[in-house]
């Protein structure tokens, strides 16, 4: 089955997130988002403006603790941006975060090729 990708407002960056299925907590950067996250634009929002807020807290000075993936805007792909030495899990992020994260489930771990197509749903 396949995950439907939209974006909520083309031409402006949004920030979401979602667990992947070792409970590890991934961030997607401007680009599209699962279709059933639009509903909850609001509290997507929220999370990305506290995210950017409280970072350098949040991260302890350590940015690559997150698996972070970025869409370039010219390819429908997104791309991961770094392997962390110590991922996030669900359970370490901030309620504002990890409230929003929960809404998507990725069925496989981040793996080293993990990659998400636009045009065709989670890989």
């Amino acid at each position: 089955m396949t995950t439907i990708l939209r974006h909520p407002r083309p031409g402006f960056t949004w920030d979401w997130w979602a667990v992947d299925a070792q409970g590890f907590l991934v961030q997607f950067s401007c680009g599209p988002a699962p279709e059933q996250l639009l509903v909850h634009v609001d509290r997507v929002d929220a999370a990305a403006a506290w995210a950017e807020e409280n970072r350098p807290a949040w991260f302890d000075s350590a940015p690559a603790s997150l698996h972070a993936f970025s869409c370039n805007g010219e390819l429908p792909v997104y791309t991961r941006k770094g392997v962390p030495d110590s991922p996030l899990r669900l359970s370490d992020a901030p309620a504002v975060v990890a409230d929003v994260a929960a809404l998507v489930e990725l069925r496989r771990a981040v793996g080293d090729t993990w990659t998400v197509y636009l045009d065709e749903g989670w890989v």
